[in-house]
Parts: C-alpha cells; structure tokens; sequence
C-alpha cells in the first residue's frame, strides 16, 4: 500500500477504536467498503489472524509481513500491550501522513526538470534534421536518446531502492546515506522520529527498557540505529546501565539527543521527553524534505542547461564539420 492509502486506513482504525468498536466489528466493517487489493489483503491477513487466536501485531507478523514496516509492527504492538490501540493508529495515521506529503513534494519538484531533460534531447534534434543528410533520422535520433535517458534514470531508481534496502541493516550503508547532501538529513530525521515514537510507545505499555530498545531500534528502518540499540539493550541487561549512557557508547545517536535523555531520564519524564522528540524530529524531517525540494530541482535544471550545452557543441562540430569537409573537396 501506498503511504496516502496507509494513512486512511489508520485514520479510520483509531477512530472506530476510539469508539470502542470490537476490532472484529472494525474490520468487517472496513472490508465492506471499496477497497483497494493491497488494503484488502491486509485487512483479511488482520481478521485471519484473529481469527486463529492471535493478538493483532501477531496476525500482522504472520498474514502481512510484506505490507508492513517494523514501525507499523512496533507500535500496533505497544498499543495492545498499553491499552491504547487507538494512539498507535493515530500515530501511525500522522506519521504516513507526513511521509506522504514529503513523497509528493518530492515528485513534484522533480517534474519540470524532467520535463526539460526531455526537451533538451528533442531541441537541439531539430536543426540537425534539416541539415543532416547522412546517418540515423531525427525519430531515430531521438529514441535512441529517450531510451539511453531512461536507462539511466531507471538505473538509478533501483540503485537508490537497493541502497535503502540495505541500510535497513547495514550501520556502514546507513551512515554513507546519511551523509548525503539534503537527503541524508532528512533520513536521519524520519529515522529518529520512527525510534522515538516506538520507545514512547513502548514505555506507556510498561515494557521492559531492553525490550523497547530493541523494538524501537528496528522500527527506526536505520541501520546504524539499530545496531547501536541492540548493543544498548544488551548492556541494560547485562550491566544495568541507564539508556542514554548505553546508547552514547555506540555510535550513532546525536549527541544533543543523548543529552536530552539522560535529563529526562533523571528527572523521570523519559515518556514526555520521547514524544516531543518524535514530534521534532518529524518536523525537522518535513523541513529537510522542504530543502531537499528547494535544491534538487535546481541541481536538475543544471543538468540540463550543461547536457544543452554539450548538444549544441556537438551539432555545431557535426555542421560546420561538414561545410569545411565539403570547402576541401572544392
């Protein structure tokens, strides 16, 4: 499913479970509107699992692991531990919500330089047709372009899809990530956000710290993360150690957020503290985005105006070429 189709379906679940609709009722009801195959499919996998005795997160884990992100797991989780099913959908309601926009602001952005990349390779064709009298036809000239274009282009899209993919779990490929230009901040932004709103979470369900640690650091969808929680969580256990001072020792974390939490952790307001960062860092994640739609674009229309350039200079070479060659056999 798509973030847009995610963020209706949890909006619509926290409010029928905040009307304290059963959650047997709340889906029957949801499958008998028009839906689409993905939204089907995952409220089926939901009713099947209930069904066979299992708690919500459960029959997701099972039925739906390929519709769903670890954050979507973690939270559904804690809101069933907590009591609070509702606060979960809402939070996951918000959270698609905003990856959404961003996801659009992003495409959008994009769409004029691509729309000027391709004018870029039909225009310069079009003098040469007139004057060309050898070789490949301006159709042909300009297929063989679009489709080298989108070569590249597609590329370049699976390329990134696998990158992302294996910063996932790789900290090494997480951390090249985030030291991308524009992009990178935003990533580490959505990803400290998805961790804090687990651990928030977590802790109103009265779960154990190791085991939020754990959870939260695979909702985060950040390799280095995650890796630096599970060796957090390992330390809470074997040493007893507080969670900021284990997470510090791994890197990571910023250190400002560290910081943030060994006070709230002192003053006991770790709850409080990890919802006003996962508000934060949602909107320093928006913002990033913002950026990032500010300067790409521009990247874009630089591409463009040197790929002119270089056509240009190539027909130009190709035509006075060809006046000189025919000026010699005078």
């Amino acid at each position: 499913m798509k973030s847009a189709e995610k963020t209706a379906l949890y909006r619509e679940l926290a409010k029928l479970t905040q009307a304290d609709f059963h959650l047997d009722r709340s889906l029957t009801l949801l499958l008998s509107q028009k839906s689409s195959p993905g939204r089907r499919a995952y409220l089926e996998g939901m009713q099947r699992g209930l069904a066979e005795g299992k708690s919500l997160a459960e029959s997701i884990q099972e039925h739906n692991q390929k519709l769903v992100t670890g954050l979507e797991v973690a939270l559904i989780e804690a809101g069933e531990r907590s009591g609070k099913l509702n606060a979960a959908f809402n939070h996951l309601a918000r959270y698609f919500a905003s990856a959404d926009g961003a996801a659009r602001q992003m495409r959008g952005a994009m769409i004029y330089p691509m729309v000027l990349l391709h004018l870029a390779i039909v225009l310069p064709e079009i003098p040469t047709a007139f004057v060309a009298t050898e070789g490949p036809g301006f159709f042909s000239r300009v297929l063989l372009w679009f489709l080298l274009l989108w070569v590249v282009l597609a590329a370049s899209y699976f390329l990134w899809h696998w990158l992302t993919q294996k910063g996932l779990e790789s900290a090494k490929v997480d951390r090249a990530l985030k030291r991308l230009p524009w992009i990178g901040p935003a990533r580490q932004h959505w990803a400290l956000a998805r961790f804090c709103q687990v651990f928030h979470a977590g802790l109103l369900a009265a779960l154990p710290m190791s085991a939020i640690c754990r959870l939260a650091g695979e909702a985060s969808q950040s390799g280095s993360l995650k890796k630096a929680a599970f060796a957090a969580a390992g330390r809470i256990e074997t040493k007893g150690e507080s969670l900021a001072t284990s997470l510090a020792q791994e890197e990571g974390f910023d250190p400002l957020f560290l910081n943030m939490l060994a006070t709230a952790e002192e003053v006991g307001q770790l709850d409080e503290e990890m919802a006003r960062c996962a508000s934060a860092e949602t909107l320093s994640a928006a913002e990033a985005m913002e950026r990032a739609t500010l300067w790409l674009p521009k990247i874009g229309y630089a591409i463009v105006v040197l790929f002119v350039v270089s056509r240009i200079i190539t027909m130009l070479q190709g035509y006075y070429g060809g006046m000189l060659r025919q000026l010699d056999s005078l």
